[in-house]
């Protein structure tokens, strides 16, 4: 076991409660897939796990070590550790592929070294072994503004890999992507998986990608964690419950 959540709850100052209870371990390896409504507290979950938000109770052990209160330099490595691939991608547009892919090492950088953009040898080398993980090493001297949306969406899967996490938290990654890019950014996140060992963590959509790509599935609703099991367990009244009765599934082919 990689990372265990006990009874993590959030409620934010105006008193919204977006999780409630939420308890589930993940074992090294997984690809852990979250399901669920928007609002349903997916997003706030994945912040908690990396503390980008604090949560208001409850436990998260990473590796056997309680990972919840802690700060300054354990709190940097602990991030370190667990890398975020948002919806948006948050690249820099001006700056050149191979740079925005540098910039996922810059945490182990001196101030003036990364305020320069001063990178050595070794990490260019490893900017461009992770693009060519991702499939796009011929594109490392391009802006980052002239690639299609899944290809800057590969972009940030590779400077994640900068800080050669152990965990990979995925928020909605294909939620900006047309249907025919999304599965080109998920066999990429399937790739690190299971040929660079990474234990991803994902909020998806469409129950299409979860039942090709997931090997566990959890489903929240209103901050509730309502399904645990397997892909192949969502039956169509399952479905219902995750996101009502008048939700039709889409699929992504």
């Amino acid at each position: 076991m990689i990372l265990d959540i006990q009874h993590i709850s959030k409620t934010y100052p105006n008193g919204n409660q977006a999780l409630t209870d939420i308890n589930f371990s993940v074992n090294e390896g997984e690809f852990l897939v979250i399901i669920g409504l928007s609002g349903s507290g997916k997003s706030t979950l994945l912040r908690c796990i990396n503390r980008l938000h604090e949560p208001t109770s409850g436990s998260i052990i990473f590796r056997n070590k309680d990972v919840t209160t802690i700060q300054g330099k354990e709190l940097r490595q602990y991030r370190r550790s667990v890398g975020m691939i948002f919806q948006h991608f948050n690249l820099i547009p001006r700056y050149s592929v191979l740079d925005n892919v540098l910039t996922g090492d810059l945490s182990t950088m001196s101030v003036m070294s990364a305020l320069m953009n001063k990178f050595t040898d070794e990490q260019k080398q490893r900017a461009l072994h992770n693009l060519e993980i991702v499939g796009i090493p011929d594109k490392a001297q391009q802006r980052a503004d002239e690639l299609s949306g899944g290809q800057q969406q590969r972009v940030a899967i590779a400077r994640t890999l900068m800080q050669n996490p152990d965990i990979i938290l995925a928020d909605e990654p294909v939620a900006s992507l047309d249907p025919a890019t999304s599965h080109s950014v998920m066999k990429y996140l399937e790739k690190v998986n299971k040929e660079h060992g990474k234990t991803i963590i994902c909020n998806l959509h469409f129950l299409s990608l979860v039942r090709q790509y997931a090997t566990r599935v959890i489903a929240l609703k209103g901050g509730k964690m309502i399904f645990q099991g397997q892909p192949e367990d969502i039956t169509d009244t399952w479905f219902k419950t995750i996101y009502g009765d008048d939700a039709t599934e889409v699929e992504i082919r």
